[in-house]
């Protein structure tokens, strides 16, 4: 195959999670030209990736999507988030090999038909992603989450540091997740964030423009301990990711910048559902690649208040292994 798309028209910790299917790819095919066809919001993600060529930007409410793809005479594609308007699109580009899912009611749609599940989550999603690939990357496991920061950025992100006097090696604590998943309450993260700060380490409060007013209530409200900083700066996704590489630590629930600091190696503190919770579980949407320690409530708990039950003195100990001050 000379032309390959792969499709991942979600967020930010999906599209992460379908790197490990692009490089694979990239490994069996590396002559070919591979791009990714993917939402506005999580395109930077695949910006300086050695296993994308192109980028393809999805807008839902664009029309002529089947026409700009029979373009590019694409040999296949991977349909790893597959919708009906994208498998209509993907036929009627005319796009000779497309792999899809088999039990979905527009499967027919799709020539190469991949029996899979994910409704168990038995698997982790990466390994999901990889299996849409066939027999392409049969056998094949994810190891880990790819995303690679520029130098320029990562100097940006040093100057700004310095800046709010912070040295390399804080602990990112990030309370938000736009709805996305389970999460502790903002009186929790405030108790946690005024611990944490209260042990000596240096606390950076992360959210991203609709969050900014949440997390100046939580270091307000978290006492006047002089560890506690707020990442206040409207940054571009690419350059709060590398403010986050600079962390020795990211604390969060199940959510992007969770997915991000994985891919960059940096060691995180994920606070998810209970496993009853079968689509959320930490076994299919945990970091990957990662020093990780994931944190649950008890078992049993069907509602995210649940998530309050998770003990703060017991999470410092999990800080204060982890951590460096």
């Amino acid at each position: 195959m000379n032309k390959i798309l792969v499709s991942r028209t979600d967020g930010i910790g999906d599209l992460l999670l379908t790197t490990p299917l692009f490089s694979e790819l990239k490994r069996a095919f590396p002559r070919a030209r591979i791009t990714a066809l993917v939402s506005a919001y999580a395109a930077p993600l695949l910006i300086n990736n050695p296993s994308v060529d192109a980028v393809i930007i999805y807008d839902k409410k664009e029309k002529g999507l089947a026409q700009k793809l029979k373009k590019e005479s694409f040999d296949a594609v991977f349909a790893v988030y597959p919708r009906p308007a994208l498998a209509w699109a993907f036929f009627s580009a005319g796009i000779p090999l497309r792999y899809g899912t088999s039990s979905r009611w527009y499967s027919f749609l799709f020539n190469k038909r991949v029996k899979l599940s994910r409704k168990s989550s038995e698997k982790h999603e990466a390994d999901y992603n990889l299996a849409v690939a066939g027999e392409f990357t049969e056998g094949a496991r994810a190891q880990k989450e790819y995303f690679f920061i520029t130098e320029v950025e990562s100097r940006k992100a040093v100057e700004l540091m310095e800046k709010k006097g912070i040295k390399k090696g804080f602990i990112a604590l990030h309370p938000g997740s736009k709805g996305s998943a389970w999460n502790l309450s903002a009186v929790k993260y405030t108790r946690l964030a005024a611990m944490t700060a209260g042990a000596g380490y240096c606390v950076l409060l992360t959210g991203s423009g609709a969050e900014k007013g949440d997390i100046k209530v939580i270091a307000q409200n978290a006492g006047a301990k002089s560890g506690i900083f707020v990442l206040d700066e409207e940054l571009s996704l690419r350059d709060f990711a590398a403010v986050l590489s600079l962390a020795g630590l990211v604390i969060s629930c199940s959510t992007g910048p969770m997915h991000i600091a994985a891919a960059l190696g940096i060691k995180t503190l994920s606070f998810f559902p209970p496993d009853n919770i079968r689509a959320m579980r930490p076994k299919r949407w945990g970091p990957l690649g990662n020093d990780h320690v994931i944190i649950q409530p008890p078992e049993g708990n069907e509602k995210e208040a649940a998530m309050d039950l998770i003990d703060i003195k017991g999470v410092m100990e999990k800080i204060k292994d982890m951590a460096v001050k």
